[in-house]
C-alpha cells in the first residue's frame, strides 16, 4: 500500500468515526475557521493549525488539502439548512428566504475559509463535490414539491439550481459581486424559478 493510499485510507476512517479526539480536533479546526474569519485575511493551513492548536500531521490526517476542508464546512452546511427547510414543515416565501438567509450567513461566517480556498487551483471534483450536494438536496425537495411543471426533471432542475446559486456565491465571496447579504439573499431568493415558492 503506498502512502497517499494509506493516508486516503485513513482520513475517510477518520471522518466517519465518533472517537473524542477526532471529534475534537474536528471541532477545534472548526472553531479556528471561525476565529480567523472574524480577524480577516486569508486563511492558509499553517494559520489554522497554530489557531486550532494541532500539528499538520493532524490536519493532513483528516484533510486531504484546505479545500478538501472548506468542502466538507460545506457540505455540512447544506445539509444543515436543508433539514432546518425541511422543518418548517410548509414551503412558504418566508420560509425559503429564511432558508437563503442561512445559506448567506453560513458563507459570511466562514468567508476567510472560501475566499482563501477560491485562491486555491481548486480540482473540478471538489468543486463539483459542493454542487451535487446542494443538487442532491433540492432535488429532495422537489421529489415532493406539487408545483413542479410538468415535463421538467427534479434532477436537471436541482443541478440548474445549485450550479447557479454556486456561480453567485462563489463570485460574491471573491468579491466579484459588491451586494451586502440582504442583497444577496435577496438575489437568491428572487431568482429561483417563481413555481418554486408558494403562493407566487
Amino acid at each position: 500500500m503506498t502512502s497517499s493510499t494509506s493516508n486516503a485510507a485513513t482520513r475517510q476512517v477518520l471522518k466517519e468515526s465518533e472517537d473524542p479526539r477526532a471529534l475534537r480536533t474536528r471541532a477545534a479546526l472548526l472553531d479556528a475557521i471561525r476565529t480567523l474569519s472574524t480577524e480577516g485575511g486569508d486563511l492558509t493551513v499553517s494559520a489554522l493549525v497554530r489557531a486550532a492548536g494541532i500539528s499538520r500531521a493532524s490536519f493532513y490526517s483528516h484533510y486531504e488539502s484546505l479545500d478538501e476542508l472548506a468542502s466538507s464546512v460545506r457540505r455540512e452546511a447544506f445539509r444543515s439548512i436543508h433539514d432546518l427547510y425541511r422543518g418548517d414543515l410548509v414551503e412558504t416565501p418566508e420560509a425559503l428566504r429564511r432558508s437563503q438567509e442561512r445559506l448567506v450567513a453560513h458563507f459570511a461566517e466562514n468567508r476567510a475559509l472560501y475566499r482563501s480556498v477560491s485562491a486555491l487551483p481548486m480540482s473540478r471534483e471538489h468543486y463539483l463535490s459542493g454542487v451535487r450536494t446542494m443538487a442532491a438536496l433540492i432535488e429532495d425537495i422537489l421529489e415532493d414539491h406539487p408545483r413542479v411543471p410538468e415535463g421538467l426533471s427534479a434532477e436537471a432542475t436541482a443541478r440548474y439550481i445549485a450550479g447557479a446559486a454556486h456561480g453567485l456565491l462563489d463570485a460574491w465571496i471573491a468579491d466579484e459581486l459588491q451586494l451586502s447579504e440582504t442583497e444577496l439573499v435577496d438575489h437568491l431568493t428572487r431568482l429561483l424559478p417563481p413555481w418554486f415558492g408558494a403562493s407566487r
